[in-house]
């Protein structure tokens, strides 16, 4: 049995030392780490990937309705997420402006994030790209390792 971790590797240095494991041992697995991030408060979910995608689109289309068409989603659910995201935090996600001629932004209403959203959306994004680096850099590699093999080694 072989196990070979790499921890901080340079994919074109050591592709070859890959390469020669496959070959000499025949059947070998890979395995690599992926994660589901989650940002919580108080134990509730907040902002998960999906929530990321909802703000973001919130934050380019300047609309709640068009974020919605964007993402394939119905308007009421957008409003009913930022809804329970509001309450869980306790501190508004988004500014809604009232549309119309005779309002300060004519042409029709709008939506914009709060700062907080913002940071909470920044700080989503700066937490998964930095597990993402981590995860990137450690991979795992079992070779020679048979069913029966595996099976001994559980007990």
């Amino acid at each position: 049995m072989l196990w070979r971790q790499f921890n901080q590797i340079d994919d074109s240095k050591h592709s070859s030392v890959l390469d020669q494991d496959y070959e000499m041992l025949g059947r070998v697995k890979c395995f690599e780490y992926s994660f589901r991030l989650y940002l919580n408060a108080d134990g509730k979910r907040v902002l998960g990937k999906g929530g990321a995608q909802i703000l973001e689109a919130i934050e380019e289309c300047g609309s709640i309705s068009d974020a919605a068409k964007k993402l394939g989603m119905s308007y009421k659910f957008m409003w009913d997420y930022l809804t329970r995201i509001r309450r869980i935090v306790k501190t508004p996600i988004v500014v809604t402006y009232r549309g119309g001629a005779e309002r300060h932004r004519k042409g029709g209403g709008g939506t914009t994030l709060t700062p907080f959203a913002r940071r909470m959306l920044e700080e989503f994004h700066s937490t998964e790209a930095h597990l993402k680096k981590i995860l990137n850099r450690r991979r795992v590699i079992l070779a020679g390792v048979s069913s029966t093999k595996r099976k001994k080694l559980r007990r």
